[in-house]
């Protein structure tokens, strides 16, 4: 009875991690700093993305991303400025 309790909360928890990477962006700004970002809809496109990597325009071209609002992340690391990054959105708008 104790084993089979055991069981079904282990598949609980596999069920809510599972979910949990479904329904989130993890964004990596180094190798021990990251930040939550909620997803507008479940699916496994862009949950782990390394800011550190890669250049702001190329993040903010991703409709995910932006989207979750990376953004606000973006601006708070200082990563990019508030006039850059009206830039660059409004070249990706124009784009379109």
């Amino acid at each position: 009875m104790v084993n089979r309790l055991k069981q079904y909360v282990l598949i609980g928890l596999a069920i809510a991690a599972f979910y949990f990477l479904l329904s989130h962006h993890i964004i990596f700004t180094s190798f021990t700093d990251f930040d939550l970002l909620k997803k507008q809809e479940l699916s496994m496109k862009y949950t782990f993305y390394s800011l550190k990597q890669a250049k702001p325009y190329d993040v903010l071209r991703i409709d995910e991303l932006r989207e979750a609002g990376i953004e606000e992340i973006l601006l708070q690391r200082g990563i990019i400025s508030e006039e850059r990054l009206n830039y660059f959105l409004n070249k990706i708008d124009s784009e379109k």
